[in-house]
């Protein structure tokens, strides 16, 4: 018989090997060089997608805030949604863009009037703005009338604003109720305003007063207009 002596941990018919990728060297250098796995990502940012649905909607101001925070957490987390945040961010600049262009046209289509008051050169006035001895065009029957052209009233218009007053009450009153408020005041200014035209049966009276949405948003005011349903006039009713 033949004995043999082993070391600890050595067994007959086993060879013993190095680490993967290692010959000779450190085995934590193997561990070194392996790839380090992406980051995952934590889904789509929740801020970024009230940016986008703001841009679009026309909410420029939470579209902005919302895209801003978006792309700052989206950087720090690592989430998506960059690409939605920026979509927000442009559509909210071409809504701010579109609103710019037609304030513009706004102010450059509006009437111009003289240190008086008096209009002298054409344009569209706000019903809101409208005074008396105004000469306009466009008067037609509606529900809602938001603005009026107006001219001088040398040149050729439909009606001549001859004044203008306000209704009170806590609560709208109804559409009935008001159009009489609104006609008995009327009838009462035009003979001050021009006593022949009160005797003038070619006129007719037409008047703006507020709606029941209007009266919510502070509105009061009755413009009273003399209106000539035959065709233009030239030259005011005072004349």
């Amino acid at each position: 018989m033949t004995s043999q002596s082993e070391q600890p941990g050595q067994y007959p018919g086993t060879v013993q090997t190095q680490p993967a990728g290692v010959h000779g060297g450190d085995p934590a250098a193997a561990w070194q060089q392996q790839p380090a796995a992406p980051p995952v990502k934590q889904g789509t940012n929740g801020f970024a997608i009230a940016s986008l649905i703001f841009g679009i909607i026309g909410g420029i101001l939470f579209s902005v805030i919302f895209g801003i925070i978006a792309l700052t957490q989206i950087k720090r987390r690592g989430q998506g949604g960059r690409g939605l945040a920026v979509t927000g961010l442009v559509f909210s600049g071409l809504w701010a863009a579109g609103i710019a262009v037609l304030i513009v046209v706004a102010l450059a289509d509006g009437a111009t009037r003289n240190d008086a008051g008096e209009i002298t050169e054409g344009g569209s006035v706000s019903s809101f703005d409208l005074a008396t001895g105004d000469c306009l065009n466009g008067l037609k029957e509606s529900a809602s009338i938001t603005s009026l052209p107006a001219v001088p009233c040398s040149q050729p218009h439909e009606g001549e604003v001859f004044g203008t007053f306000t209704v009170t009450g806590d609560s709208f009153p109804g559409n009935t109720a008001i159009s009489s408020q609104a006609e008995e005041g009327c009838t009462d200014r035009l003979a001050q305003y021009a006593p022949a035209a009160a005797d003038d049966d070619s006129l007719e009276l037409f008047f703006l007063h507020p709606t029941s949405e209007s009266w919510a948003q502070g509105d009061r005011e009755v413009v009273c207009i003399a209106n000539d349903p035959s065709g233009q006039r030239t030259g005011s009713l005072k004349d």
